[in-house]
């Protein structure tokens, strides 16, 4: 018998006593052999993240991009015609983020991450002034700070030991001005609903500037808003979308 388990053709002593079945059996195990041995294992595709809806549908949609246009250039209709009537300082009250500012990247990276939110990550990405802008809000501020007597007041619960940080990042987007205030949470009591009575009075950190009329209020949760009824939607406050995190998510 050869190396294969073949019996050469000339031996005919041996061949006499082979069945048929005896003859086909090593070629049978031979192919056999071949047909199921392990194939190769294919190389793996690279893991590609998997963001949340909400997070694709900020990002990606133009659902998103209309919204915020439609709010921003509603609003520019309501302050300009409002501005006209004044005859003294008045303002503005705008949040920060996911309203002027645009933090999707902080999101994405942790969802890619797999991390929860952290005050410690959050504020390693406003150090690192990446943030972005919502759409329509740049031409919004531009056209505002052209009428007579008008100011920016930036109320944001980020916090105030940031504050360089986030001028920095909003003049890196072509809209830092020095005389935009900000006030920004100096501790965790420090609740919008205080800042927003200083502003309107001028006292505590706005006594330096005196009372304000304030003709809009912007944010993209409703805390962002004064809860008085004499104020309406799409006239005196501004809603912008975010269906990514907020007190809605939390009750």
């Amino acid at each position: 018998m050869n190396c294969c388990g073949l019996v050469p053709a000339w031996d005919f002593g041996r061949l006499k006593g082979m069945t048929a079945r005896s003859l086909y059996l090593p070629t049978f195990f031979l192919v056999a052999g071949i047909l199921i041995a392990p194939a190769p294992l294919a190389a793996k595709a690279p893991k590609v993240a998997r963001f949340s809806s909400a997070l694709n549908w900020i990002t990606k949609s133009r659902e998103y991009k209309a919204v915020c246009l439609q709010t921003y250039a509603n609003a520019w209709e309501k302050v300009a015609a409002a501005a006209k009537k004044q005859k003294g300082p008045w303002a503005i009250v705008m949040d920060l983020d996911e309203t002027v500012l645009d933090n999707s990247g902080y999101q994405r990276r942790l969802e890619a991450s797999g991390q929860g939110h952290t005050q410690e990550a959050w504020e390693v990405w406003v150090a690192e002034r990446k943030a972005g802008l919502v759409p329509g809000a740049k031409e919004f501020i531009v056209n505002v700070r052209k009428l007579p007597h008008g100011r920016i007041i930036f109320i944001s619960n980020r916090y105030a030991r940031n504050t360089a940080h986030s001028r920095a990042n909003v003049k890196k987007l072509g809209l830092g001005v020095e005389s935009d205030i900000y006030l920004l949470r100096q501790d965790r009591a420090d609740h919008k609903s205080i800042r927003r009575k200083e502003v309107l009075a001028g006292s505590g950190r706005m006594k330096k500037n005196g009372a304000m009329k304030v003709l809009a209020w912007f944010g993209d949760t409703a805390h962002d808003h004064p809860n008085d009824p004499k104020l309406k939607w799409g006239t005196h406050k501004f809603m912008l979308p975010n269906p990514v995190y907020g007190n809605w998510d939390e009750e």
